[in-house]
């Protein structure tokens, strides 16, 4: 007699088509104890950056979890890897940052996108005009940390693609 087990698994979360969860690519985060404050480029170069300078983390990830007990550096750059879905192609695209900071400056293929200050914050930038839509592109998140180390990504980070560019939403 054979008996046969059949596994029905259900999905906790909705699949969104038109969001890209950056949080299930692999993010480097590495402590610039070069720079300072005002400085906008890593110290090591963008090629080192692009090459996956840094700790392996998964995001969300706040600084001190990583370098417990290290409050004398105040830059740390986290860094993410990732590919437009083909059906992307030529649509408006927003990154939406969630529970980032305290400071945040943030790159798309090495240009700065935008900036947040205050807390960790929510905001969204339009990244239509520098996103690679047929090839790989490089998302670099500039924290400089308060007096005890602390900051860093501790929420999430996200990409949306709205109508084509240039098209009203009917």
């Amino acid at each position: 007699m054979a008996f046969g087990l059949v596994l029905i698994a259900g999905c906790s979360h909705k699949f969104d088509s038109n969001v890209l969860d950056l949080a299930f690519y692999q993010w480097n985060l590495w402590q610039d104890a070069e720079a300072t404050p005002d400085e906008g480029a890593p110290s090591c170069g963008w090629e080192d950056m692009h090459r996956g300078k840094g700790k392996l983390v998964r995001i969300p990830v706040l600084v001190q979890d990583q370098f417990p007990g290290d409050g004398g550096a105040e830059v740390y750059w986290y860094h993410c890897r990732f590919t437009l879905p083909e059906d992307w192609d030529e649509r408006e695209v927003t990154l939406n940052l969630v529970g980032v900071g305290p400071v945040t400056e943030v790159f798309l293929n090495q240009d700065q996108v935008g900036s947040h200050r205050g807390g960790e914050g929510e905001f969204e930038i339009d990244v239509t005009d520098v996103i690679y839509y047929t090839r790989d592109n490089h998302l670099a998140v500039r924290i400089v940390s308060s007096d005890q180390g602390t900051g860093g990504i501790g929420g999430s980070i996200t990409l949306s693609s709205e109508n084509p560019v240039g098209e009203a939403l009917q």
